[in-house]
């Protein structure tokens, strides 16, 4: 009897975590649920509702960062490149958006493009960032065997670690504080 009871009140706690994830879900803006879909993978409902936030805030900068990567991670190549060229027209040397570009010009088949924009990666007060894409897509110049999916993976592996090592250097100079 006390089982029965026990899986009652668990089962009536779960529906109601359930309603109240729902209707904090109902109350998010296009943009938080875009995001929400991009992360579960849901890229068709993540462009939907990316472009129904870009309806009502046509200049947003960072919704149109969220399209080019949803494209990019569809490997929609071409049309991440169009959304990171626009980016780039409306905010020349925005570091995101170069960086998806020059990945989206390999994804598409286009090396030595994407290589090419990679060496030169800047991001203004990010030493580490940028040396560690920059270094990277030197080394994979030198191996062009490198299958493109491979080569995105270990750029994006080095911008990672650019940001770990940025992170450390600002920590320990006192640059800013953790």
């Amino acid at each position: 009897m006390r089982a029965t009871a026990f899986a009652r009140v668990l089962f009536c706690a779960v529906l109601v975590s359930l309603a109240a994830l729902i209707a904090l879900i109902a109350g998010c803006g296009p943009d938080v649920r875009g995001s929400m879909a991009l992360s579960s993978g849901d890229y068709t409902q993540a462009l939907a509702l990316y472009n129904e936030a870009l309806a009502k805030e046509p200049e947003s900068l960072p919704l149109r960062q969220r399209v080019g990567v949803t494209y990019f991670e569809m490997k929609a190549y071409p049309q991440a490149e169009a959304v990171f060229q626009d980016i780039l027209q409306r905010a020349p040397g925005e570091p995101n958006a170069l960086f998806y570009l020059g990945l989206s010009h390999l994804g598409k088949g286009d090396r030595e493009a994407g290589l090419d924009l990679l060496e030169q990666y800047r991001w203004p007060g990010k030493f580490y960032h940028q040396t560690y894409v920059r270094e990277e897509a030197k080394r994979l110049r030198k191996h062009p065997e490198a299958p493109p999916l491979e080569a995105i993976r270990s750029l994006q592996e080095a911008l990672e670690q650019g940001i770990k090592e940025q992170r450390k250097w600002e920590i320990e100079t006192g640059f800013i504080r953790n």
